[in-house]
């Protein structure tokens, strides 16, 4: 896991003559993500340069260090990420006559694109972003894993291409900060989307495209602007959900989710477990425990009233399988705004979910001991975990005239959201103009400036009349708001240099959920039915049949509303929005603030932060 940097220029202009301290000064920003070495390459005639830093994972030796070259030095590979069925390729690259110098999987990459080429990206099981170059064509290749696990952000500047594991490694490489784009920001403000976007919240900087690939050709004469084809995606979700039969259903699962933690368990560095008290992360604790026999640490955030956090649940977990279980409190008052703002930071955007504050300070303690850590993220979005899931589950059996299981899936849905929400999501998701207004119903016409108003997403998830809601909900969840953690996820484990490795994202398992018929997912009200009836065998009842699903609950957003109360929003911050016409001048009145809901609130107080971080 590690940190890349690369630009390309055209034929017409060449790498500015400060090149060398321009890449230092990138990789000195992100060197949170590597820091066991720090490697360079810059063209000697001025057409590209090359940065990456080094979090050892596999193969500490430091032949392994990047970016990597192959040993006939016509091919070189800047990498972040993991294969983790490094072993496999190896040994099929092996039997095609291969050889290697070192043992880790980046290697076995650069091999692998030198032998199969583009075809290579879709046997890789791992999570990636990487920049792979022939330097007799100059041709070059960037690719980014299916689900954007591992980040990557682009910019076109001078008719340059930039790219770099986070914004701020463009911004240290310019010496100057873009604007903000007050359409990023209005999505985020609006409908709670940061990650998932293609934008930034910085002007012309870009996320590359998850599950694609693209190719630049740095031979192609003497064009002002670098040469490069299309963005090609390599992996789309299965359209057929042919699996009907539960019995195979659990036996292809957990036969996947065994191998997945196999693959995931391979490491040169100490592992641990992030074990909560729900059943995803619980699932792998027990197939660790059980099927692997080995006894990890096990970290576990909380917050109080402890009795009512799901610590003692994840202690008795830890217990049962042999791990040993070390929890988190909160962070105090004091140390949370400090926090958040270190969060903003590595995230080069706010994030709507105020967790990702206690997870920060999960990551820390965990990092005392652990260099990687098994999280159980991905679960719920592909096997219809959360709640609102059961109301598309219930439109399609409606559809089919199923009125017995259309109820029983509203009802479940009543049970943990209420009726009141029902009504309103049915609304909701029933016109998107309905669903505009309610994204604005807080009042936002009153404080964002028109182009954030102005700011609508791509997807929503919509209710229609068809037998395909459930499955439409899903892949929208687990391509667009599993996107969105996943972001957080990255920047905020590797900002204490731990690589976090998710199980449930085998692409394997992916296929196979989305090969699922949808009732196989939910039934009898309960969501991830197929999952339960699999973990039913090892885990205690109360954990595989719980209805409620907690979430990471803290007290962020109440903490963030009570100081904004006593001592209001940052001044200068409040001014520079204004300065960027973010916001209207009625930011300013506190009695507007106060009227807001305190989910909005903190968006509102991370956009400043943001602004204060990247602006000041």
């Amino acid at each position: 896991m590690c940190g890349i940097f690369a630009i390309f220029c055209p034929a017409a202009r060449r790498l500015p003559d400060d090149a060398p301290a321009r890449l230092e000064r990138a990789l000195e920003s992100i060197k949170h993500r590597g820091p066991d070495a720090r490697g360079t390459h810059i063209d000697p005639s001025g057409r590209y340069a090359l940065g990456h830093v080094r979090l050892s994972v596999i193969d500490l030796a430091p032949c392994s260090n990047q970016p990597f070259w192959s040993s006939c030095g016509r091919f070189v590979l800047s990498y972040n990420g993991e294969i983790f069925n490094y072993l496999e390729l190896r040994a099929e690259l092996e039997k095609e006559g291969a050889t290697f110098r070192t043992a880790s999987d980046t290697e076995v990459l650069l091999v692998a694109m030198m032998r199969w080429g583009p075809d290579a990206i879709n046997r890789f099981n791992g999570m990636w972003s990487f920049v792979f170059g022939d330097t007799a064509t100059g041709k070059f290749l960037v690719s980014r894993d299916r689900w954007g696990t591992k980040p990557l952000f682009t910019y076109q500047h001078n008719g340059s291409f930039i790219l770099c594991s986070e914004a701020k490694g463009i911004l240290a490489w310019l010496g100057s900060t873009p604007k903000p784009n007050p359409n990023a920001i209005g999505l985020y403000l609006k409908y709670g989307r940061a990650g998932a976007n293609e934008e930034s919240w910085f002007d012309g900087i870009e996320r590359f495209p998850q599950a694609s690939y693209q190719c630049i050709d740095m031979g192609s004469g003497d064009s002002g602007t670098v040469a490069m084809a299309r963005t090609m995606r390599y992996w789309n979700y299965p359209t057929e959900r042919p699996i009907r039969d539960l019995a195979e259903a659990k036996e292809r699962m957990e036969s996947l989710l065994t191998d997945a933690i196999k693959l995931r368990l391979r490491s040169d560095v100490p592992i641990g477990l992030s074990l909560s008290g729900g059943l995803d992360s619980a699932a792998i604790a027990a197939l660790v425990g059980s099927k692997f026999h080995l006894g990890l640490e096990a970290y576990t955030a909380w917050y109080e009233p402890r009795e009512q956090s799901e610590l003692p649940l994840a202690q008795s977990i830890a217990k049962l399988f042999g791990h040993k279980s070390t929890d988190v409190p909160e962070p105090s008052h004091e140390k949370l705004l400090l926090d958040l703002r270190t969060c903003i930071y590595h995230l080069d955007s706010a994030h709507a979910a105020s967790a990702i504050v206690p997870y920060l300070n999960l990551c820390r303690a965990a990092r005392k001991t652990l260099t990687v850590m098994l999280d159980g993220q991905g679960a719920d979005e592909l096997l219809g975990g959360y709640h609102p899931f059961k109301l598309f589950a219930g439109a399609d059996h409606l559809m089919r005239g199923r009125f017995g299981s259309a109820s029983q899936c509203v009802r479940a849905y009543a049970h943990s959201a209420g009726w009141r929400n029902v009504i309103l999501d049915c609304l909701r998701f029933g016109s998107t103009s309905v669903y505009e207004r309610q994204a604005l119903r807080w009042g936002s016409q009153r404080i964002l400036c028109r182009e954030s108003m102005d700011a609508t997403p791509d997807r929503l998830d919509r209710l229609r009349l068809s037998r395909s809601n459930f499955r439409e909900a899903l892949e929208f969840s687990h391509s667009v708001n599993l996107t969105n953690l996943l972001q957080s996820g990255d920047a905020i484990s590797m900002s204490v240099n731990l690589e976090t490795r998710y199980p449930f994202l085998d692409y394997r398992i992916v296929e196979l959920g989305f090969s699922l018929d949808t009732e196989l997912l939910l039934q009898k009200g309960f969501g991830k039915y197929v999952l339960r009836e699999c973990a039913d065998e090892i885990l205690p009842h109360k954990i595989c049949w719980r209805r409620n699903k907690d979430g990471f609950g803290n007290s962020t957003a109440r903490i963030i509303r009570e100081i904004v109360q006593q001592h209001g929003l940052p001044a200068a911050a409040v001014e520079r929005a204004l300065d960027f016409q973010l916001f209207q001048p009625s930011i300013r009145d506190p009695k507007i603030f106060a009227q807001l809901p305190e989910n909005i609130q903190f968006r509102l107080y991370s956009t400043l932060v943001w602004l204060d971080v990247f602006y000041n």
